[in-house]
């Protein structure tokens, strides 16, 4: 898990998530009020999801912020 600033102020709690397909993505949950976006990971496990996530830089994971659509 991460926390990220979107660059407007916003705060973002990061974490992996699995589809019900297995499929792993990122889940941004923002910390100041519902909101829950999702953009898809390659990695085919969780292990590497996370690998994954902790490899990304700050700007890599507001671009795939600005990427992500709605969850739920």
């Amino acid at each position: 898990m991460r926390d990220l600033d979107d660059g407007a102020g916003v705060r973002w709690e990061v974490l992996v998530g699995r589809e019900s397909w297995g499929g792993a993505v990122l889940l941004f949950a923002r910390r100041d009020r519902p909101e829950t976006r999702t953009h898809p990971l390659a990695a085919e496990t969780v292990a590497a999801a996370e690998r994954e996530l902790a490899a990304l830089s700050d700007d890599e994971l507001r671009a795939r912020l600005a990427a992500a659509v709605p969850w739920g």
